[in-house]
């Protein structure tokens, strides 16, 4: 565990080497990168944390304040910790974290890898916005069904990212974390709206980057993912073959393939 301004914040280190800085995903902790991190080629130093309000990572943001910059502080005093330049890595939400550090220019990164980053803002303007907005009426309807109650409001954000029946097929301690922190996933959802992001934005980033999505990822985040190719100037993207969101748990191996092929070339 991370102190940092009378913060705490998720810090899970092991190896040694160039520094690989690993993100999770929305109702997710330090676990959630476990089995990538098994395949991984040996030589780096990991270090994992987790995002605002999840794990033992203190969450700073309300419904008033929920802006990304609460959660480029957590990149940051880990970067500080670190004390050298990060290969960083994220996933889903994970990934629009990391996206938004880079863009912050306040952390010295050496590389960035996205594993279906979900970065909304960036499709807001393709196809007169319909999917931009299908996602905003999915995430408005999740806020409401949290606000009354509904038990099981997560599975609205799990199948729509990862397809109908996802959820319910969790096992059930992973169901259960879901509920508890639903209400933190309501602010991620308002923090991924509000992050001003543009392709052009992204097109000023020089870093190589790895960009890797689900060969079954839903509409919106192949459209993420095809805008963040085509603007950003170091790029490698690859679709996993028969994966969907979740991909870093179902398909660990192949995630750790392309991230070692990777970080071997820029590392």
């Amino acid at each position: 565990m991370l102190k940092a301004e009378e913060r705490n914040i998720d810090c899970v280190e092991s190896g040694e080497g160039p520094a690989v800085l690993f993100l999770p995903g929305s109702y997710s902790t330090t676990a959630a990168w476990r089995q990538v991190q098994r395949h991984l080629s040996p030589g780096y130093r990991l270090v994992t944390s987790s995002l605002s309000g999840y794990g033992g990572t203190t969450d700073t943001r309300t419904t008033q304040d929920f802006g990304i910059a609460h959660e480029v502080q957590v990149v940051q005093a880990l970067a500080r910790h670190i004390g050298q330049p990060v290969h960083l890595v994220g996933h889903s939400f994970g990934g629009t974290v990391a996206l938004a550090a880079a863009l912050s220019r306040s952390v010295d990164i050496a590389s960035l890898s996205l594993f279906e980053a979900n970065p909304l803002p960036l499709i807001r303007g393709l196809d007169g916005g319909r999917l931009h907005d299908e996602a905003l009426r999915m995430s408005q309807a999740f806020e409401a069904a949290v606000n009354s109650g509904e038990p099981d409001a997560p599975a609205r954000v799990i199948d729509f990212w990862g397809g109908p029946g996802v959820f319910a097929a969790m096992p059930e301690a992973v169901k259960t974390y879901c509920r508890e922190t639903a209400a933190v996933n309501v602010l991620d959802w308002r923090t991924d709206f509000g992050f001003e992001v543009s392709a052009q934005n992204c097109a000023a980033l020089a870093m190589p980057v790895l960009l890797v999505r689900g060969g079954e990822a839903n509409p919106a985040m192949v459209a993420i993912t095809n805008t963040l190719q085509g603007s950003l100037p170091d790029v490698r993207h690859f679709a996993v073959d028969g994966a969907g969101h979740f991909l870093i748990t179902s398909h660990a191996a192949r995630c750790a393939e392309l991230l070692s092929a990777f970080l071997a070339e820029v590392a």
